[in-house]
């Protein structure tokens, strides 16, 4: 069988995980219902115009308990689902190096213990940059649970103080039948549910799959960043494509919530079986493994590059007369901070001449 590169393969797989994010976030489905319907029965039969500010409060910690119960429920089926991810993203790393690597030199890639691979998946920080980066991945989904629940007692207690009905106040939490739902608190929450389930989901993917690249790292020269190749991906992802970094330094997926980059091993160049004709996936097909985000942005038509990126960063990429390398170095600042255009062309004047968006 013929060997397919990393980031082949890698990219590949990526299609798979946002696959499998979608499903966790449709799990997630099934409690809110459990939660609207809870909510309507603690307050159904209740003219909430009559209650002392003690009663309320009262009312309040049954409610707030009635959900704690279905967000428990909620994360412990979340945290089997992502122990079960963690060993499978840890085998298919291995997997994904040993067909790299050379058959003739008979190395077997090392998996590393399922146990290790799950306990690092809760000690290590999300490498998310501004809220909630920094955070181990437990906390971070809990918070999101303790404020979904404060959200909902806050409507009660706020419609409660402004005078509104019971039923304004159900209306307020469940939204309108004639917004399908769309415009209530629980809306938010199903919103709020995407973000931190794909964003946990990536978090537990990568770093299991980091940990078995730690495990061969006698096999590599650092990690490979490997980002969606489409219009939505973030300035930050399409910046720090292609980019290697030591395996114990540097960022990691997901940078960013909802991040949908991921590493690959880079081969010490000695272990590398053939990859002529490797590719990666793109929007529109597969092209080749080795092109960064801003090479493969360069040779698209010139509307869906002002779509991606806008148009003033469309014209410095395509008539500024940088390399795509460089233009993508150019939108990083420390610490990975994406930069805005006027800190751009302080670094840049040139360029913005020659692109004509002085």
């Amino acid at each position: 069988m013929a060997e397919e590169a990393l980031v082949t393969s890698t990219t590949r797989h990526m299609v798979y995980l946002q696959r499998l994010e979608s499903q966790e976030v449709n799990e997630f489905t099934a409690f809110l219902q459990r939660m609207d319907r809870d909510i309507r029965r603690r307050l159904a039969d209740k003219d909430l115009t009559e209650f002392s500010r003690t009663r309320l409060e009262r009312l309040l910690a049954q409610v707030d308990k009635d959900l704690a119960k279905i967000w428990d429920g909620y994360f412990d089926e979340l945290a089997g689902h992502l122990g079960e991810i963690a060993g499978y993203e840890a085998e298919f790393e291995a997997r994904n190096l040993q067909n790299a690597i050379a058959p003739e030199l008979s190395i077997e890639a090392v998996i590393p213990a399922a146990a290790q691979v799950r306990a690092a998946v809760q000690s290590t920080p999300l490498s998310v940059r501004g809220p909630g980066g920094g955070q181990l991945l437990e906390p971070f989904i809990r918070d999101w649970g303790s404020n979904e629940r404060k959200r909902v007692t806050g409507t009660i207690r706020q419609g409660y103080f402004e005078g509104r009905t019971t039923q304004q106040i159900i209306r307020d939490i469940r939204g309108t039948k004639a917004n399908n739902y769309r415009d209530g608190v629980l809306a938010i929450t199903q919103r709020n549910a995407d973000a931190v389930v794909r964003t946990a989901v990536a978090h537990t993917a990568t770093t299991a799959r980091m940990e078995t690249l730690q495990a061969n790292a006698d096999l590599l020269k650092g990690m490979r960043w490997v980002s969606t190749l489409d219009s939505k991906t973030s300035s930050q992802c399409r910046s720090l494509d292609g980019t290697v970094f030591p395996l114990d330094k540097g960022p990691r997926p997901p940078i960013h919530i909802r991040c949908r980059s991921a590493v690959a091993g880079e081969l010490d160049d000695d272990l590398k079986a053939l990859e002529k004709g490797a590719t990666r996936a793109s929007k529109d097909g597969y092209v080749s493994a080795n092109q960064t985000y801003y090479q493969w942005l360069k040779k698209q038509p010139e509307a869906f590059v002002v779509d991606a990126i806008g148009p003033t960063r469309a014209k410095l990429l395509l008539s500024g007369g940088l390399s795509a390398e460089r233009f993508a170095a150019l939108n990083l600042g420390r610490d990975f901070k994406p930069l805005t255009l006027a800190e751009m062309q302080q670094k840049e004047p040139n360029a913005f001449k020659r692109a004509g968006v002085e």
